[in-house]
């Protein structure tokens, strides 16, 4: 234990060293002094401090993702981070979404990274980024694009040709779009991170692979220069700061509420004996699990460790500040056992996935007060945004989910999602067995990647006969087969492993499939993925079946002998509601009684899963930007994979207030 006057000591004997060694060539990271025609961001071993334009500088930045924030929201979202009293925010780069696939660069929409940043420099707020490649972040494979696992033998953040040609090819272009935006050349970034948490990738795997990180750092300084700081993040274990740690980038630790702040500054002063203190990662809440409790940080706890931080001048980034929502298919899984993340990533974060603050920020706005001036608060600004209450919607069946699959083929034995460079989404894999099998005979999947839904097909009837779940290590099913009948498995991809030594996570059906201990071969597969062409294609068709089938019927029988009440289409048109005439419409939540677990588009654009049979997400952040004002006409579709309660009529109700912290099995 370190109590915080020693640390204090610690420091002032470090600046009467760094004084000695600062006389060294060398012994700062980038000190040229600040000018009036030549901006400057450096760090001054000496005075254990950055140094900004030629004069100390101390950071509170907060983590916000422009992936995770629709566009629209991004300046009013900064603006509180710097009514909160930050001086910086921090932010991901995710290689994924921008490239999702080898010969796509996407650079629009949300992610339209140069004018997230330029809205940044105009709020007032420096930026730290952070490139990856990998992330973490809690997102699909850390925030690498699925593609590259199409190389089975690929050894992911590695130098591994496999691995670093792509992220050469990726940085490049990378860098030549934000290489305006450093700090020197005008822009708002101050620091890059060389890779992400890579000590605890190193500890888990056994191996720390220090010429990786090298390669990293010179292929990011041959694109930025040599006038730029920087840094690695890592937990505050000295064996994971090690492993993370290498020459010519500062070194950082992360930590949250509750610890001793002096001891996990002694990590860091231990590998960086000179220099700034620095957490990277601040934690105000945590991530959730479908299935398992919300998690939540008391702002006591929060505002306690904060202070002890800024007391003895250190720099904080709050990771998340503003969580946001994981859009689409995008969220990640984690492992050891198989956990899913839900589709928001609230983060119980000072600014909520809606935009809205509470006691959390303005504690810490208060904090942050005691040590620096912070802006005034705007006549303007709201705890609040105004939601809208658009009522309940009532949905139309359309057809079972099996007619919109496209065919790959027939193949000898199943194949992943990489192997056919889909995504997301879903594969069917499809057999005819023949022969006499024992009764019951046991159909075994060891190899299932995430969840599947089983079904025989004979002459007389379908029947849907049970689910595998890799989460639940469910993966054999008792089975009555005949000669002749078809098994159908439908497998979900639910994310891939964003963190640990998993991370090489295919999906779909990897290995082998026994049935009465027999391998089945001559698969057929078939697949549904969430691509914007396919999601196109998937809304024109929902779109004419509306049409000429109206809004509103009761399921038939035959429907339900078509879906038994699983994997099936529904749609609905609605106008909103006559208080939202002569304004832009608002934010809402979708609330789904009676739904079981599936997916949301509204007006093309995936929301995202839902999944309200185990929780705690109960609802859906849907942001007034995706919705048309009125009279124009809105197009929900849900894609229900499971069974349904709410049968022969179901609906879904718009409301005003999120509810992320529902009933879970795992309480």
């Amino acid at each position: 234990m370190f109590p915080t006057n020693i640390l204090i000591l610690l420091m002032v004997t470090n600046l009467a060293l760094g004084s000695i060694l600062d006389l060294a060539p060398g012994s700062d990271l980038n000190t040229a002094p600040g000018s009036a025609n030549k901006r400057t961001f450096s760090i001054s071993f000496r005075k254990n401090t950055f140094i900004k334009d030629g004069e100390p500088y101390r950071y509170i930045s907060g983590s916000m993702h422009y992936f995770r924030v629709p566009r629209q929201y991004w300046r009013e979202r900064l603006e509180k981070m710097r009514v909160a009293g930050l001086t910086c925010v921090q932010t991901y780069v995710e290689w994924s979404s921008h490239q999702p696939n080898p010969e796509e660069t996407i650079f629009k929409d949300n992610l339209d990274i140069e004018e997230f940043l330029q809205a940044a420099a105009d709020t007032g707020l420096d930026v730290i980024l952070r490139p990856g490649p990998y992330i973490d972040a809690e997102r699909d494979l850390g925030g690498l694009p699925s593609w590259i696992l199409k190389n089975k033998n690929i050894n992911l953040r590695t130098n591994d040709p496999g691995f670093m040609k792509p992220v050469e090819a990726w940085y490049k272009i990378l860098f030549k779009k934000i290489n305006k935006y450093l700090y020197k050349n005008g822009g708002p970034i101050i620091m890059i991170q060389v890779e992400n948490e890579y000590g605890s990738y190193g500890a888990q795997t056994g191996f720390c692979e220090k010429e990786y990180l090298e390669n990293l750092r010179d292929l990011t300084r041959g694109l930025v220069g040599d006038d730029v700081v920087l840094f690695t993040t890592d937990g505050n274990s000295l064996d994971l700061v090690k492993c993370g740690k290498i020459d010519q980038v500062y070194a950082t630790v992360d930590f949250g509420p509750g610890a001793n702040v002096t001891q996990a500054f002694h990590v860091q002063r231990t590998i960086e004996p000179r220099g700034p203190l620095v957490n990277s990662e601040f934690y105000p809440g945590w991530l959730d699990h479908w299935g398992h409790q919300h998690s939540k940080v008391g702002s006591d706890e929060v505002d306690k460790t904060l202070d002890e931080m800024l007391r003895v001048e250190a720099n904080v980034n709050i990771y998340m500040f503003h969580g946001g929502t994981s859009f689409g298919l995008s969220a990640g899984s984690n492992s050891d056992p198989f956990l899913v993340t839900p589709t928001s990533y609230d983060y119980d974060a000072p600014i909520s996935e809606s935009g809205d603050v509470g006691e959390k920020f303005w504690r810490i706005r208060t904090r942050i007060q005691s040590y620096q001036s912070v802006p005034p608060v705007p006549p303007t600004f709201r705890n609040e945004s105004q939601k809208g209450d658009y009522g309940t919607i009532p949905m139309r069946y359309i057809w079972p989910v099996f007619n919109l699959f496209r065919k790959y083929g027939v193949h000898e034995s199943p194949v992943s999602f990489e192997d056919l460079r889909q995504n997301n989404g879903f594969l069917l894999y499809e057999t005819q067995v023949s022969g006499l099998f024992s009764d019951p005979a046991g159909l075994n999947i060891p190899g299932i990647r995430d969840r599947a839904y089983v079904y025989i097909n004979s002459r007389y009837s379908s029947r849907f006969v049970g689910v595998l779940s890799r989460g639940e290590n469910i993966l054999s099913l008792p089975l009555q087969p005949r000669d002749g009948d078809l098994i159908r498995v439908l497998v979900e991809n639910q994310g891939r492993i964003c963190f640990g030594p998993d991370l090489r996570d295919r999906k779909g059906i990897i290995g082998n499939v026994t049935l009465g201990g027999k391998i089945l071969k001559n698969w057929k597969i078939s697949g549904l993925t969430f691509t914007e062409k396919t999601v196109q294609a998937l809304e024109k068709l929902i779109s004419e079946n509306l049409r000429n089938g109206g809004t509103r019927r009761q399921v038939q029988d035959q429907d339900l002998n078509t879906s038994q009440g699983r994997m099936s289409v529904w749609a609905a048109m609605f106008q909103l509601q006559s208080n939202s005439i002569s304004q832009e419409p608002l934010d809402t939540f979708v609330e789904l009684p009676g739904w079981h677990k599936g997916i949301i588009i509204v007006n093309g654009f995936v929301l995202g899963r839902y999944w309200p049979a185990v929780g705690p997400q109960m609802t859906l952040y849907l942001p007034g930007t995706l919705l048309k004002p009125y009279p124009e006409w809105n197009r929900i579709s849900i894609l229900e994979q499971d069974r349904l309660t709410c049968l022969p009529y179901c609906n879904i109700r718009f409301r005003t207030s999120s509810n992320i912290d529902g009933p879970t099995p795992f309480q």
